[in-house]
């Protein structure tokens, strides 16, 4: 297929073993960092229930603000979609228009400051354990997130769209990305664009599959008999 000067849809789906490992990695950088900032009391015993109920908070204000930086970009809050998905180990925020590469970028970007580099620096100015554990957890989940930002970076001319599966993206520009390799992400599919494809019909709100009402309830009962 000749994509010389030709504007085409890539679908990418999003390889979790290594975004796994990624997280991991920046699980421990950012621990160790949050520790010579706070000292030992970010090693408390927390409480359980607390814990749980503040973590599944921060996923949920992870995707919140994702949302929030679609409509600052210029996206339809109409469009605008959050949803939790376990079986596939994630929350998201989807936009359901094409929108621009500032929209994008602005979106990806937004968890990763406000409750990640501004809340830990707020944890070491008032000494909050817990908001810096917490900070730490946003800055492994943000690992895609940043993956995504410096790949769309080096892109000149391209839009973002969804795929309608919360681990795949489109990404629609002239540009030959099958030179430009990413080991976070693999092209499933390149089509040539049409603008009809990527207007969406009317999607729901908020979207939470079965299973995650399931293990959420089973981690919410854990927490709360650990209590007694």
């Amino acid at each position: 297929m000749n994509l010389a000067n030709k504007k085409h849809a890539y679908v990418f789906k999003m390889n979790m073993v290594p975004a796994n490992i990624l997280s991991f990695v920046i699980l421990i950088v950012t621990f160790i960092f949050a520790c010579l900032l706070l000292g030992e009391s970010i090693l408390q015993d927390y409480n359980s229930f607390v814990l749980i109920v503040c973590i599944l908070g921060y996923f949920a204000l992870h995707e919140f603000l994702h949302g929030v930086g679609y409509f600052l970009g210029g996206c339809r809050l109409k469009n605008i979609q959050f949803g939790i998905c376990l079986e596939k180990g994630i929350f998201y925020a989807m936009a359901y228009q094409e929108i621009s590469k500032k929209n994008i970028l602005i979106s990806l970007q937004m968890p990763f400051m406000v409750i990640g580099v501004i809340t830990l620096i707020i944890s070491a100015i008032f000494k909050l354990p817990l908001l810096a554990l917490l900070s730490v957890v946003n800055f492994s989940g943000a690992s895609l997130d940043l993956m995504m930002f410096f790949y769309i970076l080096r892109i000149k001319n391209v839009t973002y769209s969804e795929s309608g599966e919360p681990n795949e993206f489109v990404l629609i520009t002239d540009c030959d990305l099958k030179k430009k390799k990413s080991l976070f992400f693999t092209i499933k599919d390149v089509k040539e664009y049409k603008k009809e494809d990527y207007v969406f019909s009317k999607k729901k709100k908020i979207v939470i599959s079965k299973f995650s009402y399931i293990l959420i309830g089973l981690l919410l009962l854990f927490s709360i008999f650990s209590l007694f």
